[in-house]
């Protein structure tokens, strides 16, 4: 995957894949066949591959609302991308879908454990944060949590802001020029992309950078507070990325990780054991951001009286990535 990255030419010229013909012809043939399916049958689902099927037609309208509420951490989506008679290939098509799979499952679970982690280590964040979900859960009445009321938790979306802050999905993203292009850097030096130029853009590095977060290491949601968030640059805070390549499931993934923190938060109190891990060591790896070790705290769970009774105890790993 690294070599691909970064020797694309040479990858495609001795046929290096990342992933074999027979897994990508069968993921490929799966998107591919119920598009043709819904197609045939006149089939409308209100799905994702529905979504996808406009925007091969170059009918997929974007949503026109006045204010994004889903997330500070959302993307704002290129002027080029919100047209709705732009038309998708086929393989920008399967390769959401698989991005989907892929990026659904691996990143979520990471950004949830490194979450889960602060607000174990941060008992005030946890208490300010748990304060916030009983209010909430108590003006439900029972009903499930929905999507418009987790948008409208401003303390839980700080919480995950600055978490996606600390530990971005992504250490880098890549792109590459589409035309030659001259900017000037390094106080006032110009310097000239060439069309074709593979570009990495450093996200770990942006995030942790004091020039554009103060303190850095501290883990501080206040830094998204309505008072602060509109101080920060927002093209040095790219958890899902920028431009027209950028997470197409952002709104998704928060949704994701908001309603299992919500329950989580409500329901137990995390606390730190002799073996959690604290400052967090993270693993020198490529890609997806991960820890040297595993994630260890209890748990406690919230009983009906005035006391927290004990409800178990991990002296094993509860969260291994």
């Amino acid at each position: 995957m690294v070599f691909s990255q970064n020797f694309p030419k040479i990858s495609n010229a001795i046929g290096l894949k990342f992933n074999p013909d027979k897994e990508s012809n069968f993921f490929r043939s799966l998107v591919t066949d119920a598009m043709k399916y819904r197609e045939q049958q006149n089939i409308i689902r209100p799905d994702m591959i529905h979504l996808l099927m406009e925007a091969k037609k170059g009918k997929l309208n974007h949503a026109k609302t006045e204010k994004d509420t889903a997330g500070f951490a959302t993307v704002n989506e290129s002027v080029e991308w919100k047209k709705s008679d732009r038309t998708w290939s086929e393989n920008e098509i399967v390769a959401q879908c698989f991005l989907f799979l892929l990026a659904g499952f691996d990143t979520v679970s990471t950004s949830l454990s490194f979450t889960a982690y602060e607000i174990c280590a941060n008992s005030e964040v946890q208490e300010k944060l748990h304060e916030e979900i009983k209010t909430v859960n108590e003006d439900l009445q029972g009903d499930r949590i929905n999507y418009e009321t987790l948008n409208k938790m401003k303390y839980l979306d700080m919480v995950i802001s600055e978490s996606l802050r600390k530990y971005p999905p992504a250490v880098v993203a890549e792109r590459e020029c589409n035309k030659d292009i001259t900017l000037d850097l390094f106080e006032g030096l110009p310097y000239e992309f060439k069309k074709k130029h593979g570009l990495w853009i450093p996200i770990y590095s942006l995030h942790r950078d004091p020039k554009y977060f103060p303190n850095p290491e501290k883990f501080d949601p206040e830094r998204f507070s309505d008072e602060n968030k509109s101080s920060i640059n927002p093209n040095a805070y790219i958890p899902f990325g920028v431009g027209p390549r950028n997470c197409v499931g952002s709104r998704f993934a928060l949704m994701e990780l908001k309603t299992l923190i919500y329950y989580l938060v409500l329901n137990f109190s995390l606390e730190v054991t002799e073996q959690t891990q604290i400052p967090l060591q993270l693993g020198k790896t490529f890609g997806t951001l991960t820890k040297v070790g595993s994630f260890i705290w209890e748990f406690f769970v919230f009983s009906e009286g005035p006391e927290m009774e004990r409800y178990e105890s991990y002296p094993k790993p509860c969260f291994h990535r």
